[in-house]
């Protein structure tokens, strides 16, 4: 698992070669690719920065959100901060939550005010980190130092502080019970829970579900890969030669094809084949959010030869930025959104041309 996330942050970053120099004020932008970044200044707007070394020094008033290879985040945030990648060191001030998922995570001189989660194989926090809500922490070798509301630990090997302080709760799963500081056992509940497997817990897991989300979209457009490779690829060139007309068509048709559907199925003769169309609409409006991942994973290998090994794998790397992007909390909703649009304008426009072209050969 370890050297399939690092591969994966690595395949990632590694395209995006484009040194950056930022300029002295960034405060309307909110998206940055490159192999070093450096942002330091006041940020307005939500922040997108993918690269190989991203440091991060400034202040923002809105969410942030990092991918890398190593991170460095040491300002500040007013909303919820979300970092990806492999080597992550976190310090300042953060009003809102905070998302960890790395290889190694260290925090050091860090206030989070509301819910921080870190996912590593190696978490070190030390003593004075202070978070003031709900911290859970999953990872095999943690040593937790700090100040903690209520903290719920999951891990092999945990070595405590003698410094940390908590106030309310502390849950520890793991598979021998931990030594615990007294005056941890004195001024906080302290509860140990042994593992337990548990198919079910596994299946409903956010991690299942991310994994079954990726893989549910890969696999029919591995299947059009096979069998319809001209279908998908004019679908992928109308969407990369014209986004924003593709985007504002895909609008217009997505309200307008329910319309149709309605007054198709009030009418007597029309009403089965408008059940057909409506089960159809239903299943095109789940799939053609793949065909925006492919453009974007094309995109983001721009440097790739033309084939089907760069359609396979902008599929998997499009469709894993795709899932990593649906689960930020609000946001989420917004890649959905826009991803849906595009790929139905994108499939419709190129159906409506294989119809025009259909019947000016006389063929319908």
């Amino acid at each position: 698992m370890k050297k399939i996330t690092f591969l994966f942050f690595l395949l990632l970053v590694s395209i995006l070669h484009a040194k950056l120099e930022l300029p002295v004020n960034f405060g309307f932008e909110d998206f940055f690719t490159g192999k070093k970044i450096t942002l330091e200044h006041n940020f307005k707007n939500n922040i997108l920065a993918i690269g190989n070394k991203l440091n991060f020094r400034g202040k923002s008033f809105e969410d942030v959100l990092l991918i890398g290879i190593n991170v460095n985040f040491s300002g500040s945030s007013k909303k919820d901060v979300y970092i990806a990648g492999d080597t992550v060191y976190i310090s300042g001030f953060i009003n809102g939550n905070l998302k960890i998922f790395a290889r190694n995570i260290e925090a050091k001189n860090l206030v989070v005010e509301g819910n921080t989660s870190f996912v590593s194989p190696e978490v070190l926090i030390h003593d004075d980190v202070k978070i003031k809500s709900l911290t859970k922490v999953w990872s095999r070798d943690a040593q937790i130092g700090g100040q903690y509301y209520m903290l719920y630990l999951k891990t092999k090997n945990v070595i405590f502080s003698k410094n940390i302080r908590i106030e309310r709760k502390l849950i520890v799963q793991s598979k021998d019970e931990p030594a615990i500081p007294l005056n941890v056992l004195k001024s906080c509940e302290f509860t140990y829970q042994p593992p337990v497997f548990r198919p079910a817990q596994i299946l409903l897991s956010q991690k299942f579900m991310k994994l079954y989300s990726f893989l549910s979209l890969c696999f029919p457009f591995i299947l059009m890969i096979v069998f319809t490779p001209r279908i998908l690829q004019e679908t992928i060139e109308i969407i990369e030669k014209k986004p924003i007309w593709t985007f504002f068509s895909g609008f217009v048709l997505l309200l307008l094809v329910p319309v149709i559907l309605v007054f198709l199925m009030i009418t007597i003769i029309g009403a089965p084949l408008g059940l057909i169309f409506l089960t159809f609409y239903i299943s095109l409006l789940y799939l053609c959010r793949g065909f925006t991942c492919i453009v974007l994973g094309r995109f983001i290998l721009w440097k790739l030869k033309e084939g089907k090994v760069k359609i396979i794998l902008g599929l998997f790397l499009g469709t894993g930025v795709f899932v990593l992007l649906t689960a930020i909390p609000k946001a989420g909703y917004f890649f959905q959104l826009l991803f849906l649009i595009v790929g139905f304008g994108g499939f419709f426009i190129g159906r409506i041309r294989m119809f025009i072209k259909m019947k000016r050969e006389n063929l319908i």
